[in-house]
């Protein structure tokens, strides 16, 4: 991970550097980006103040990575801009006309999902998943599954939090610490069925889905 992405991840999301939660926040992007086969994906962070969205981390190449970092992306643009403006999953071609892309993609994605990272009402970031396969689009199947790893990741953020609040102390402090290991055991498995069965989406949808039960039964 770039230590410009770092920055952002501690700045805007809270996240150290070096800490199993930012290890399991790229594996949850990377993790939904295999699932759904798509080529490349992006996390960026609400940038409140600037009124916009910033690429924190992209996964699947690493000179798009290079190139997208810290590039902003005003709220209400473009199917990532529409995402965070509407607190909804979006699906279909990109416009990417503000983002600088690198050589090997001038041509730009073919289709891409961008699913918001929720706070209860409070949009903290955007997943968003792109394909540069001529004549291939995302489904609503597909679409559905990355919101939920979006809603992962955004429970990963929310529990981090818990724990700084709570010093990493104390009982329910503990809990949300085994609520944490649990998370990364899951994601380790996850990624082993995505590697051996690539096409298996129903039961990768349960398994998040069991998840995010126990996520969030972990951070009432």
């Amino acid at each position: 991970m770039q230590l410009g992405s770092e920055r952002l991840l501690t700045e805007y999301l809270g996240l150290l550097p070096a800490t199993p939660e930012a290890a399991a926040l790229r594996q949850i992007v990377e993790i939904g980006v295999g699932v759904i086969q798509a080529d490349e994906g992006s996390l960026l962070v609400m940038d409140a103040d600037g009124g916009d969205l910033r690429f924190a981390m992209t996964v699947g190449n690493g000179d798009s990575e290079k190139t997208l970092l810290g590039q902003r992306v005003p709220i209400g643009s473009g199917i990532t801009g529409l995402a965070a403006a509407t607190r909804q999953v979006q699906v279909g071609a990109p416009v990417y006309k503000d983002v600088a892309q690198t050589e090997r993609l001038s041509e730009g994605p073919e289709s891409v999902i961008a699913a918001p990272m929720l706070l209860g009402e409070l949009v903290i970031g955007v997943l968003t998943a792109v394909t540069f396969k001529k004549g291939r689009i995302f489904n609503s199947q597909e679409a559905v599954l990355y919101a939920r790893f979006a809603r992962l990741a955004a429970l990963l953020v929310e529990q981090t939090r818990r724990l700084k609040v709570r010093g990493g102390k104390g009982p329910h402090a503990r809990a949300l610490g085994g609520m944490a290991r649990l998370e990364q055991e899951v994601l380790g498995r996850m990624q082993r069925i995505v590697a051996e069965r690539p096409g298996a989406l129903g039961p990768l949808a349960r398994i998040l889905e069991a998840v995010e039960e126990i996520s969030t039964g972990g951070s009432l």
